[in-house]
């Protein structure tokens, strides 16, 4: 069971990190497209952050479950290094801004484009903390 937990663990993972670096680079080629070409690939991001709820919500169901199951409970928790603790404020911290790109998205879609250039501010950010994410976990895991 641990096994099966820990595969959809990582494709969560894997979602999430894909989703986040495919949507950086298509705002990137954006900034430098033709209007034309810039409109069609904003019609991406959309459907890769869906991608990326998905993956964050795999890593919020099975995470807490692995740890249960494979830490026996709040006594094995205990004994989790200090790079735990950061994995998971970094996790919340990926959730919020998660959370505020749904929320610009949501203002741009009513028409305020005023808020359009915090996407790639938000973006770069859930990147690093993706990254950030991955380099706690080998820490506490290894």
């Amino acid at each position: 069971m641990n096994t099966i937990l820990l595969i959809l663990h990582l494709l969560g993972f894997g979602a999430a990190f894909a989703a986040s670096l495919a949507n950086n680079v298509v705002m990137i080629v954006a900034a430098k497209a033709s209007p034309e070409d810039a409109a069609g690939l904003r019609r991406f991001p959309p459907v890769m952050i869906r991608a990326a709820d998905i993956g964050l919500a795999l890593l919020w169901i099975t995470g807490p479950v692995l740890l249960w199951t494979k830490y026996n409970g709040a006594e094995g928790l205990a004994t989790l290094p200090w790079s735990f603790e950061a994995k998971i404020i970094c996790v919340v911290l990926l959730t919020i801004v998660l959370g505020m790109i749904h929320m610009t998205l949501g203002k741009i879609r009513r028409g305020d484009m005023s808020v359009a250039a915090r996407l790639p501010v938000f973006g770069r950010i859930g990147l690093g903390l993706l990254l950030l994410v991955v380099i706690f976990a080998a820490m506490t895991f290894d």
